[in-house]
């Protein structure tokens, strides 16, 4: 995480310089907490890790992705516009809720909720980060299985 935030820092200042915008998701694995109840922590870890393989085999070489804590992801999409930054983590959703992670004997399925947002010249990155992370809730209260656009 604090290697992540440093990456987030770097790519704001570049933003600063070059005036290219980037995006950030913070995407949330589904249930993950009754997962763990029902399958126990292995099984848990089990689908964190497969998340990450999947993830980085669906987005771009220049995009980060990075466990920001629980089952909790941030990915970074530099030099990138909302609009196109929706469609890599869709096709990220589209391809987790696709998988099957075998544990505890059981082929699991998993869903990911998503918040994302442009960041804006002149702002932090921790509230581009607070507002991807208010859109995942709004993800999350709409049901799941779904990427918000803050």
């Amino acid at each position: 995480r604090r290697h992540m935030q440093e990456l987030l820092e770097q790519e704001r200042q570049r933003s600063v310089r070059s005036g290219h915008v980037f995006c950030l998701a913070v995407i949330d694995v589904d249930r993950f907490k009754v997962l763990n109840a029902h399958h126990g922590h292995g099984a848990g870890d089990a689908v964190l890790c497969a998340l990450a393989r999947e993830a980085l085999a669906a987005i771009r070489m220049s995009d980060i992705l990075s466990r920001w804590g629980g089952a909790k992801f941030v990915l970074l999409l530099s030099d990138s516009r909302s609009t196109l930054a929706r469609g890599g983590v869709e096709r990220l959703r589209d391809k987790v809720g696709a998988m099957r992670v075998p544990a505890a004997g059981a082929a699991l399925g998993i869903t990911v909720s998503a918040g994302l947002t442009e960041h804006r010249a002149g702002e932090s990155v921790d509230d581009a980060l607070e507002r991807a992370d208010r859109a995942l809730y709004e993800a999350k209260a709409q049901g799941r299985d779904r990427v918000v656009v803050a």
